[in-house]
């Protein structure tokens, strides 16, 4: 996230004071969105009423309280990503709310918020690609989570935080999701994190999706903010994303959205 150009233009809103109201408070901004998928992929994402991450006070990046939120399609896998959150003020003990989105979608989709247009992502958030050397999908569903998580951990992201240099960013073990249905492409599947601290700034999919005639795995990665990204598959870089100066474009795959 770009808490610093947020402050910049981000719209004081009223303040709740204590944890479990500010939770309420991100849960009904929630859920005052609504998602519905474009073409062929027709049909509402529905919205996974608790957060997927609860953030406590980030010092990295001037965060005092946030969450991160998933809108799911039928077969449960997240397609868009809302990271409402409260930033420092510099002029008052107080802060500033922000609603951070980013589309983790093979497709497009459109929003809307109290019935008025909101973001509509013209392109897909996300890229599949097969995972090089991978093994192919068991045919039982625990030995298939064995094969994402020993998949996953060859994959490693790192971001140029704030413009301040590189740094790697940290898997966590445990997938913020775990997805899949017969017959529609994907059988199985689980969305992975690497954070900055407890800061989720990178996603990355591991899925035994439909191809050649079989079942293959592949992998997607998506940022989770707007600094300069780029990830590797055993030491190779497979994918990179550029500084996002434009966020407040509602066309754009991400998207900050100021009241």
């Amino acid at each position: 996230m770009n808490a610093t150009i947020l402050i910049l233009a981000a719209s004081l809103l009223a303040q709740p004071a204590r944890a479990d109201e500010k939770l309420d408070y991100m849960k009904g901004v929630a859920s005052s969105y609504r998602f519905a998928l474009d073409g062929d992929r027709s049909g509402p994402l529905r919205l996974q009423s608790d957060p997927a991450f609860r953030m406590g006070k980030q010092s990295a990046d001037d965060v005092l309280d946030g969450a991160i939120f998933f809108w799911a399609g039928d077969e449960g896998r997240p397609e868009a990503v809302a990271q409402i959150f409260e930033v420092k003020n510099a002029d008052g003990p107080g802060g500033h709310w922000v609603q951070e989105f980013i589309s983790i979608s093979p497709g497009t989709f459109a929003s809307d918020r109290d019935g008025r247009p909101s973001w509509n992502p013209r392109k897909p958030g996300v890229e599949f690609r097969p995972i090089p050397g991978a093994p192919k999908p068991a045919d039982s569903q625990a030995a298939r989570s064995r094969q994402m998580r020993a998949l996953a951990l060859e994959f490693h992201v790192s971001d140029n935080f704030k413009n301040k240099g590189w740094s790697g960013l940290r898997l966590l073990p445990t997938p913020v999701a775990r997805f899949g249905k017969p017959g529609s492409g994907v059988l199985d599947g689980a969305l992975f994190t690497f954070a900055l601290a407890t800061d989720p700034e990178a996603f990355v999919f591991i899925e035994a999706r439909e191809a050649n005639g079989g079942l293959e795995w592949q992998y997607a990665f998506a940022p989770m903010g707007c600094f300069e990204m780029k990830g590797t598959h055993k030491g190779k870089v497979v994918w990179e994303v550029p500084y996002k100066k434009d966020a407040y474009d509602p066309s754009r795959t991400y998207f900050v959205r100021l009241d």
